[in-house]
């Protein structure tokens, strides 16, 4: 792509010498950025490339006016090429500015989550029911509303899958480790009477479907028996399951089928929660053409 024909096309919208030097300057800057992480042109660009770079910028200490140019600047180089039919897709067109993001989600870390599963006694019916939900709330990214809801029916033990209804329907695969706990607590600590499919799956002592309060009076037991100086809630758990896969190198896409997310951009405030190195795992987990 020969920017000149671009910096031309700048200059006859009325812009002033500045103004266009700085959109110009701005792709440059990306484009060499993506040949030397991805040795790609930047016809190739994808919005994770520039997810991470933003993500780049913003590790070097970019400032937010800086960076939400960067995006602008991208976003009306990407129109141009699509308006010249060089491209299908605008890649920038969903990127929010930073002064759109919201803060950080809180997380637990891996290890943290790895302490916190080693609390239940799954030798009681307590134990075993709260070891399958933080197993599950963990291992899907499925909200609070989303695990009181579900009914046995809704389960299906040997596939690893559940059937979730909400805000949007889905099937969410299980952990080994969540699916375990449901097959255990389901086979050896609910009553038979109370295990028909039209019958919520996490009940309380008392055979009742367990509620939001009683998920959070779960929550801040086990976060008194850890110690734990963080939040600890449903969401702290469903946000830990969306920055976790993303630094394991799952794709937007993906995090947007299973969490149920309205677009892939949704995910865009989980990747402001990686560290730095989890971009090498990007480079090497996005598709190339």
């Amino acid at each position: 792509m020969d920017m000149m024909i671009y910096k031309e096309y700048l200059a006859g919208r009325n812009l002033s010498e500045n103004t266009v030097d700085s959109y110009v300057y701005d792709v440059e800057n990306f484009a060499a950025y993506l040949r030397d992480e991805y040795g790609l042109e930047i016809l190739k660009t994808k919005k994770a490339h520039i997810l991470t770079y933003l993500v780049a910028l913003q590790k070097d200490g970019k400032s937010s006016s800086t960076i939400s140019r960067t995006v602008s600047s991208l976003r009306k180089f990407f129109d141009f090429l699509n308006k010249e039919d060089l491209i299908s897709d605008n890649p920038a067109v969903n990127i929010r500015n930073p002064k759109q993001m919201k803060r950080k989600p809180a997380i637990l870390t891996e290890e943290e989550i790895g302490e916190l599963m080693l609390l239940p006694d799954r030798n009681t019916f307590k134990g075993i029911r709260d070891s399958a939900m933080l197993e599950l709330m963990y291992s899907s990214g499925i909200n609070v509303s989303e695990l009181i809801s579900i009914r046995v029916g809704q389960v299906n033990l040997s596939a690893r899958i559940i059937y979730i209804k909400g805000d949007k329907d889905r099937i969410i695969p299980m952990s080994k480790y969540a699916r375990d706990a449901i097959e255990i607590y389901l086979k050896d600590f609910r009553r038979p009477e109370t295990t028909r499919d039209e019958d919520y799956l996490f009940v309380n002592v008392y055979g009742e479907p367990i509620s939001r309060q009683g998920i959070w009076k779960m929550l801040k037991s086990y976060k008194s028996k850890m110690n734990l100086k963080k939040e600890l809630s449903p969401m702290v758990l469903r946000n830990s399951f969306a920055v976790h896969m993303l630094s394991h190198g799952a794709d937007f896409g993906t995090l947007k089928e299973l969490m149920g997310l309205s677009s892939a951009g949704a995910a865009q405030n989980y990747l402001n929660t990686l560290e730095y190195k989890s971009l090498e795992v990007f480079k090497k987990a996005f598709p190339r053409e």
